[in-house]
């Protein structure tokens, strides 16, 4: 599967089985939906993969481990819109 594909997939997946925010979700779908314009950096596409994939609501209130948070998602986004103007 493709890096872009494969970040829509786990987005998706996430946005309906772990309560990811609708906000993130259209943002990282936008971002997948645009490879063109954001794939002079798969490395930041790849740690957000593994972000959303590991993305859990409660991150940071007790023991989960590998487990992101939105801010941390959301801050990836950052770095990616920025590495990108």
């Amino acid at each position: 599967m493709e890096l872009f594909e494969r970040l829509a997939a786990a987005a998706t997946r996430q946005s309906e089985e772990a309560d990811l925010p609708s906000s993130l979700l259209a943002e990282i779908l936008e971002i997948a939906g645009s490879p063109g314009r954001h794939a002079a950096h798969p490395e930041l596409i790849e740690l957000l993969i593994e972000q959303v994939e590991n993305f859990d609501s409660y991150a940071g209130a007790g023991c989960f481990g590998d487990a992101v948070s939105a801010g941390t998602i959301q801050a990836t986004l950052r770095q990616i819109t920025i590495a990108e103007s």
